[in-house]
């Protein structure tokens, strides 16, 4: 019985409710490319960043992302960078490919302004016909859809010394998936804003909280409160609560030109969390080179 109460549910729910379209990061200020095309060339001559994201592991065909970023700082204030997003839910596909822009500001000898512009578009793929139907004669409406929805974005990131803030939307305009079928579905505008800073507790232990603020009309804001405690900018561990959804557990392990990071992620709904619903996150970032671009986090103390 149990059983046809949740097809049940989630029947009514795909037809009346608004669902998650761009993915989640736990660890966004460790991808901040893929949102925001201002970051690129703003923390280091070159950067890569490979992302992984298992979201409710436990659940079949459920959300999982790959993303990847390169970003270069080049001559005469710009920087150059590519991202692209892979993201599969049970018989979706999407793939996310932009170029990146962004033109350097000096406002002062701490402070720094970064403007970006992000191009490109989604590649949108559905394969229905994977799914089981119990009528012998099919489902006309069971049919496959591919497109490509070309886009474009923007944003702004501002560093100073021991703090940082960033507003982007990634994509500008709303896009429709299909407008022959009877039941649409539309790509809608994203807007995020964060900030964060680093605060030295002593010469090697620092606290650094940040904040980022999710809206997307249609659908409840959401903020990711994050807090964390680093020892000698080496070792990094934390804690992030997503507002009515999620909360996360963090570490950051940085190696020389190397930060490896792992979030673990489970739900706050006391339904939910008896489902056994739990999330994996695994990011890996190099740096080619070293200069102006060096992230606020990675200062040595708050003087220099």
């Amino acid at each position: 019985m149990t059983k046809y109460i949740y097809i049940l549910f989630f029947l009514v729910s795909s037809l009346l409710g608004f669902g998650q379209q761009e993915s989640y990061y736990s660890l966004y200020r460790y991808n901040m490319n893929v949102i925001n095309p201002a970051f690129s060339g703003a923390e280091s001559s070159n950067m890569l960043t490979l992302t992984s994201r298992s979201q409710w592991v436990s659940v079949e065909g459920a959300p999982t992302t790959f993303a990847f970023a390169y970003s270069s700082a080049r001559g005469n204030n710009v920087g150059l960078g590519i991202s692209l997003v892979s993201d599969k839910v049970f018989v979706e596909q999407q793939t996310f490919a932009y170029v990146d822009f962004s033109y350097k500001l000096q406002m002062s000898s701490d402070n720094v302004l970064y403007l970006g512009l992000k191009g490109g578009g989604n590649f949108y793929d559905s394969d229905p016909t994977a799914l089981s139907t119990y009528d012998p004669f099919g489902d006309p409406t069971q049919i496959g859809l591919s497109k490509f929805n070309p886009n474009i974005g923007a944003g702004a990131y501002f560093k100073a010394s021991n703090y940082w803030m960033s507003f982007s939307i990634p994509r500008l305009f709303n896009v429709k998936r299909n407008k022959d079928l009877a039941i649409t579905a539309k790509d809608r505008v994203h807007a995020y804003f964060g900030a964060g800073a680093d605060f030295a507790v002593t010469s090697a232990i620092y606290l650094k909280p940040s904040l980022m603020i999710r809206k997307v009309k249609g659908l409840p804001t959401t903020a990711d409160i994050t807090a964390m405690a680093s020892w000698q900018n080496q070792f990094d561990l934390g804690i992030s609560v997503r507002t009515n959804s999620s909360i996360a557990l963090m570490s950051i392990v940085s190696l020389g030109n190397f930060d490896v990071g792992y979030a673990y992620e489970t739900p706050t709904e006391n339904l939910l969390s008896q489902v056994n619903l739990k999330t994996h996150e695994i990011v890996l970032r190099i740096k080619f080179g070293g200069g102006e671009g060096d992230a606020p986090e990675q200062s040595t103390s708050p003087e220099e």
